[in-house]
C-alpha cells in the first residue's frame, strides 16, 4: 500500500512540476515529507486517512524530538497532495483538510548580512587559492546576482545568458508559483557577469554553468560553494545561501525603500508576506539606531560628566 501511496504522490508532484506550481527543490522536499508521514502513521491508503492520523503523527514526531517546523512542513506537504488527489477525483477521501491542524511555529529572527559581512564574504572569494580563476568569477557573479536582485537560488540558476536584456538592464524570470517577474540588473552586477562569461569556453545556454560547461550549475554545488566562502570569511555560521535574499530585502527596507516596492522585487503575492518576514529585522535595527542616537538621549549630560569625574561607585 505504501508503494501505491507514493505512486499517487509522484503523479501529483509530476503535474506540479509541469505546471510550475512547485520548484524542483520543493518537489524533493515534498517527496521526503510524504515518505516520512507514512513511515510514522503506518501503511494506510490516502483515502482512509482521518484527522486522528495527523494528530497521532504530531504526537509521535514530538516524542521523537522533531521540531514544530519539521512537523508542520510534513503535514503541509501531505495536505497539498491529498487536496490535489481529491480535486482530480483520484481518491474518494472526504477528509475536511481545513480541520487538520499544524503545530504553531514561533517566528524566527531573520538573519541578514551586514555591510561588513558582505565585504568579508566577497573578499574571501577574491582571496580563494583554489585553482581556476573561472571558479572564483562564477561564485562572485552568482552571489552578486542574489544580493543585487533578491532572486531565489533556483530562479538565478534558471536564467540563460540570452535572457539578459542589456539595453534595459533586466531579465525576465518565472518565479515561485509559476509567476513571471522582472529582475533588474545593476552596472556592477553586469560587470561581474561579463568577467565570468569572458572566461567561459563552452556554448551552454545557462548563465551559470558547471566548470566544464556541460550542464547548468546545481543548487547542491551552490550550497557547497557558499559554505566554503562562509567559512573562509568568518561570517555568522548560521547564514545560509537564502540569507542573501533576506539581505537584499532587509537592507533595502532599512534604507527606506517602500514595502510594496520590496514586495514586488521579491515576487511576494502581497505586502503582508513581506512584512511577516522582515518587519522584525528592520524594527530591531531601527531600535538600535534610536538607542545610539544622541538626539534621543534623555539622561542629562551634567549627570554623566559628574559620574565620569567621581567614578562609578
Amino acid at each position: 500500500m505504501e508503494n501505491y501511496n507514493l505512486q499517487l504522490a509522484e503523479e501529483v508532484l509530476r503535474n506540479a512540476r509541469i505546471t510550475g506550481e512547485l520548484s524542483d527543490s520543493s518537489i524533493v522536499k515534498y517527496r521526503d515529507s510524504i515518505k516520512k508521514f507514512f513511515s510514522v502513521v503506518g501503511d494506510k491508503p490516502f483515502e482512509e486517512l482521518q484527522k486522528v492520523d495527523f494528530d497521532d503523527f504530531i504526537l509521535k514526531m514530538r516524542d521523537g524530538g522533531a521540531s514544530n517546523s519539521r512537523i508542520a512542513n510534513v503535514i503541509s506537504a501531505v495536505k497539498c497532495v491529498i487536496n490535489n488527489l481529491q480535486i482530480n477525483n483520484m481518491i474518494k477521501n472526504t477528509l475536511d483538510l481545513g480541520k487538520v491542524k499544524k503545530p504553531k511555529i514561533g517566528r524566527r529572527e531573520v538573519l541578514y548580512f551586514s555591510e561588513e559581512d558582505i565585504k568579508r564574504f566577497l573578499e574571501a572569494i577574491d582571496s580563494d587559492n583554489l585553482k581556476g580563476k573561472i571558479r572564483q568569477y562564477r561564485a562572485k557573479a552568482f552571489f552578486y546576482f542574489l544580493l543585487r536582485t533578491g532572486a531565489r537560488i533556483g530562479e538565478a540558476l534558471s536564467v540563460n545568458t540570452e535572457d539578459i536584456n542589456r539595453q534595459n538592464k533586466e531579465v525576465q524570470i518565472i518565479g515561485k508559483g509559476n509567476k513571471a517577474r522582472t529582475l533588474f540588473l545593476t552596472d556592477d552586477l553586469l560587470k561581474r557577469i561579463d568577467q565570468y562569461l569572458a572566461l567561459r569556453k563552452d556554448k551552454n545556454k545557462a548563465l551559470f554553468a558547471t566548470l566544464n560547461g556541460k550542464a547548468r550549475w546545481q543548487q547542491t554545488d551552490v550550497g557547497r560553494s557558499f559554505r566554503r566562502y562562509k567559512k573562509l570569511s568568518g561570517v555568522n555560521s548560521r547564514f545560509k545561501t537564502h540569507t542573501l535574499r533576506h539581505t537584499f530585502a532587509s537592507q533595502y527596507l532599512m534604507r527606506g525603500a517602500g514595502i510594496n516596492v520590496v514586495q514586488t522585487a521579491l515576487g511576494h503575492s502581497d505586502a503582508v508576506t513581506t512584512l511577516k518576514y522582515y518587519a522584525g529585522a528592520v524594527n530591531k535595527e531601527k531600535v538600535r539606531e534610536m538607542i545610539n542616537d544622541s538626539h534621543f538621549d534623555f539622561i542629562p549630560k551634567a549627570a554623566l560628566e559628574q559620574e565620569k569625574t567621581k567614578g562609578v561607585q
